[in-house]
């Protein structure tokens, strides 16, 4: 059985000398040499060869992207591999997915399966991929409280929620973020708040709010 042959590709050099210096005097690896994306480019890149991708390279990834005639099968590398990339493997048609600092073993055994026609990937990013993709989505934090209702009656629901956390020290930025509103939409109901309850500004509402709660709860 002849040895496979592999070459790499990808703009980070020192990976790609960890893999020559792992593979290039294997008996059972052809080692064709290490290229940079310009090598994509000229055309210099053997397609008769299992490629080794570097997968956090976009100048290689888009150009994998646009390749003419038979694509060489592709086994990517990422230096944090997880179910994104995982994926994005997949999706791209690649035969596999890869840590950066895998272990020789564990690329070796990665190309014996490529070489067999599997898709090659490390167990443990496989299952971290599969909790992620089965785990319920974490419940949403409960909101507490805002202004009670029997307090400043003339307030909206959506003024008492950003009055509540306007109270708490968040910026009209935060509180845009938890509510899904703007930062110009939280800005002007305050204003609306203001001129209703005849405060002068954001201090005067936080006093007012915290002297309100405090009686609620007395």
């Amino acid at each position: 059985m002849s040895a496979m042959a592999i070459v790499a590709i990808g703009s980070d050099r020192a990976w790609r000398a960890r893999l020559e210096r792992m593979l290039a005097l294997r008996g059972e690896v052809n080692w064709r040499g290490s290229f940079d994306p310009d090598a994509l480019r000229g055309g210099r890149v053997p397609h008769q060869a299992l490629w080794l991708v570097d997968g956090d390279d976009p100048i290689v990834d888009r150009a994998c992207e646009h390749l003419r005639g038979p694509e060489p099968a592709r086994l990517y590398f990422y230096r944090t591999p997880d179910a994104v990339a995982l994926r994005r493997c997949a999706q791209v048609g690649g035969s596999g997915c890869l840590d950066k600092q895998a272990a020789p073993d564990v690329v070796l055994r990665a190309l014996r399966a490529v070489g067999n026609g599997l898709f090659a990937v490390d167990p443990t990013l496989l299952l971290d991929a599969l909790a992620r993709q089965v785990a319920p989505p974490a419940p949403a934090a409960p909101i507490p409280a805002a202004v009670p209702h029997d307090r400043w009656p003339q307030l909206t629901e959506r003024q008492r929620e950003i009055v509540h956390w306007a109270s708490q020290g968040l910026s009209n930025k935060q509180i845009g973020r938890r509510l899904g509103i703007s930062p110009e939409t939280v800005k002007t109901h305050l204003h609306h708040v203001f001129e209703r309850e005849g405060i002068s500004g954001r201090m005067a509402l936080v006093a007012a709010h915290r002297n309100e709660t405090d009686g609620a709860v007395a």
